[in-house]
């Protein structure tokens, strides 16, 4: 991808005519003053995008979480930036004497201002949906113990009846001490949060409701099911539960 828009700057630096922005459009000679220091203007334009996408591959091998928010960043914003930055540098470079005829004119400012409302309507989609993502992943489960089964609410939630809980216990240590294992569907949270499916080598396959560095964590085990595991941010609100589970949770 960084390719793709490193060979962007290459070629606006080396182009002779006017360089353009939007695919299939184009910019006649007699609309630009300088059109050496126009391109040249592009260049670092495009060149300074793809640099930041370099960076962001560099930072996932560092911290793929990182890496993923700044990539993210860089294409759903990002393109906004690149729209605004052309159009300054449009503007600077503009020949003032250069005037298109009303049909031109016309032509240009619905073919501009459609791909923009356009990627303004994706990337504020975009940008809504990762923030529920991450809103709804990062915030902690509700769990209610019902007469005759658990309720989790939220990201992957589901319904335990008692009927199917082998045991339950509180173990004292966070969820990164007792082994998260490999996400084999589910949310790997940004801050801390783990929801879904994942698979360890001491549990096997498991169900994960936990922020991963607090503890205590509630595990529940269940007849031939995944076991759960549950944690909250506050451990006294985790320790609550249990205590709630204790009082309603008969086992046979």
């Amino acid at each position: 991808m960084c390719t793709e828009f490193g060979g962007i700057a290459i070629f606006a630096f080396k182009r002779k005519d006017p360089m353009h922005f939007w695919s299939g459009s184009t910019v006649k000679e007699e609309e630009i003053t300088d059109i050496k220091a126009y391109n040249r203007a592009n260049g670092i334009m495009w060149a300074f995008f793809a640099a930041f996408i370099v960076f962001a591959g560099i930072l996932s091998l560092i911290n793929i979480k990182a890496g993923g928010i700044l990539l993210s960043i860089t294409f759903v914003p990002g393109i906004l930036v690149l729209i605004i930055a052309y159009k300054r540098i449009y503007k600077k470079y503009q020949n003032p004497l250069y005037v298109r005829k009303n049909h031109d004119a016309d032509s240009k400012t619905l073919s501009h201002k459609a791909p923009i409302a356009v990627i303004v309507i994706v990337n504020a989609v975009i940008l809504v949906s990762l923030s529920l993502i991450f809103y709804n992943g990062e915030k902690d489960p509700d769990v209610y113990i019902k007469d005759d089964f658990i309720q989790i609410e939220g990201m992957y939630g589901l319904n335990i009846s008692f009927s199917e809980i082998a045991d339950f216990s509180l173990i004292e240590k966070s969820m990164k001490e007792i082994g998260i294992g490999m996400r084999t569907n589910g949310y790997g949270g940004f801050m801390g949060a783990i929801k879904g499916n994942f698979k360890s080598e001491a549990g096997g396959n498991i169900l994960l409701f936990v922020q991963s560095n607090s503890s205590p964590t509630i595990k529940i085990e269940r007849e031939g099911k995944k076991d759960v595991y549950i944690s909250f941010k506050d451990s006294e609100k985790t320790e609550k539960l249990f205590q709630e589970m204790t009082k309603k949770i008969s086992l046979n």
